[in-house]
């Protein structure tokens, strides 16, 4: 896996693609997707598999053809990284030391003058808003990308400004009218989690001018807001994980110019405190009552939420514990370490909704007619769930039709296989039942899938990964098209 995180070069103009294989001829457009694409600067090196440099593809559909180029992504950590030849913010799993040019008088000046050190290098996903795309990370920091050229830099906008938070997924929800959900977080004393939301944007270039927090669930322990990347949406209600890995607040208030710090070093996991549900209805912004409680776990990715028949259930890919933080460490992957002691498991969840009927403590409230998952009101009023587990192999990275089926009943989801990284995989979660795709030397990343423009299935369609390859020193990257219903390979764009 060495040659998989090792920097590469920018292609900034299209280049044509050798195709192998056959492409439907309904396909078309362009797949737009972003990770790390340089993992040093100068003689500092990057730690961790969340931190390199953002680089952002293209891969473009048209007439049977596919072209790709790259770029990396403008942003201040980019340009300043490459002006100072060194790291200069601090990363996820990478801590950023001051500037040994600067005595601590000008780093203490420097401090003062600039109210925040956040970093802006949008890593982890691309966001559509209209016809714009912004690239994003956890920061209140995102920056406008043209989707044509990948050309970056004229724009940074800061959620701060118009929302009053200092954390934020980086996978916000898109309702079919455009409108944007996102969970933030404002530390403090009165620390919140914030639902935000987006309505359809009236105006170019700044998509969160009309921003708003719509609800607000407290923060259990101020100084210690749960950690969070994602989380579940239906057509009435928004559904935040209060996991137990915690960042511990003072630590990153710590003044920057004496210790910056990395955000893995503040976070923290309690194996012993349970996992919280917190259900809030869209409409009022008020959260539910009731208290769901399970047992301790921690995850990045939800699959999907959806209501039915008086119950939210909601499927997300669950660690026993935090490890996953460090086994994501480059030393650790470039070895070829698999992190299987901290495989993720993709569980179901049924969260009954509250209604007026007289209810026994130990009694389950799922009343569905399919799964395994429980619900048991306990003698405190809590209801503690126990999931049902949808795949027979540890899976992560997962995705659904989501224009189709995101907030509905579903079936299939696709991901990558935890016990190999290089394996994709698609569930069902009705049977169980998994199908892969690999190939030797080749790491593919999150899986997307596209419908049919006549589908009657719902896997109908194609599932479209880019795939890193190393061939001894050597690194290249192809588009696979899969067929969404058998998992086949259809063709190849390299």
């Amino acid at each position: 896996m060495e040659a998989l995180f090792r920097t590469v070069s920018e292609t900034p103009e299209p280049i044509k693609a050798r195709l192998k294989g056959n492409l439907p001829p309904w396909l078309k457009g362009s797949l737009l997707r972003v990770g790390p694409g340089q993992f040093e600067v100068g003689s500092q090196k990057y730690n961790h598999l969340f931190d390199g440099l953002a680089l952002i593809h293209r891969f473009n559909i048209q007439d049977g053809e596919v072209t790709y180029q790259n770029r990396f992504e403008r942003s201040d950590c980019f340009l300043r990284a490459q002006r100072e030849n060194r790291i200069v913010v601090s990363e996820f799993g990478t801590r950023a030391y001051p500037d040994p040019c600067k005595s601590i008088f000008s780093r203490l000046f420097s401090y003062f003058k600039s109210t925040s050190e956040a970093t802006d290098n949008n890593l982890v996903n691309l966001m559509p808003v209209g016809n714009e795309v912004y690239a994003m990370t956890e920061t209140p920091l995102i920056r406008r990308i043209d989707p044509q050229t990948l050309e970056s830099g004229k724009e940074k906008v800061d959620y701060s400004k118009y929302v009053a938070v200092n954390h934020i997924t980086a996978h916000p929800h898109i309702e079919p009218d455009g409108t944007i959900y996102n969970i933030g977080t404002r530390f403090g004393k009165n620390g919140v989690y914030a639902i935000v939301k987006i309505p359809v944007p009236d105006e170019e270039n700044n998509p969160v001018k009309q921003a708003s927090i719509v609800g607000t669930v407290p923060v259990k322990w101020s100084l210690w807001p749960s950690y969070k990347h994602s989380f579940g949406i239906t057509d009435n209600y928004v559904i935040f994980i209060e996991q137990p890995m915690y960042m511990n607040v003072m630590k990153i208030m710590m003044p920057k110019f004496v210790t910056p710090k990395r955000i893995a070093s503040v976070m923290q996991f309690d194996k012993k405190t349970p996992v919280q549900f917190h259900v809030v209805e869209k409409a009022t912004g008020k959260e539910l009552t009731t208290t769901y409680l399970t047992d301790a776990f921690f995850t990045f990715h939800h699959i999907n939420a959806y209501e039915e028949e008086g119950h939210l259930v909601v499927d997300a890919c669950c660690y026993e514990n935090g490890e996953i933080i460090q086994d994501l460490l480059l030393e650790n992957l470039r070895k070829g370490d698999v992190p299987k002691q901290a495989a993720a498991m993709a569980r179901r969840y049924v969260l009954p909704l509250p209604d007026s009927k007289a209810v026994k403590c130990g009694e389950n409230l799922v009343s569905l007619s399919y799964g395994t998952a429980t619900a048991v009101r306990q003698e405190d009023g809590n209801i503690y769930c126990t999931p049902e587990v949808l795949s027979r192999e540890p899976v992560e990275l997962c995705q659904i039709n989501y224009g189709q089926y995101n907030k509905k009943k579903y079936r299939y989801f696709y991901g990558l296989s935890w016990v190999n990284l290089a394996k994709l995989i698609k569930v069902d979660t009705r049977t169980k039942e998994n199908k892969h795709w690999s190939d030797e030397g080749c790491l593919p990343s999150e899986p997307v899938f596209v419908p049919a423009p006549d589908a009657v299935k719902e896997d109908d369609g194609v599932v479209l990964s880019l795939v890193v390859r190393s061939t001894g020193e050597a690194r290249s990257v192809f588009l696979l098209v899969l067929d969404g219903e058998t998992f086949a390979e259809l063709a190849r764009a390299e």
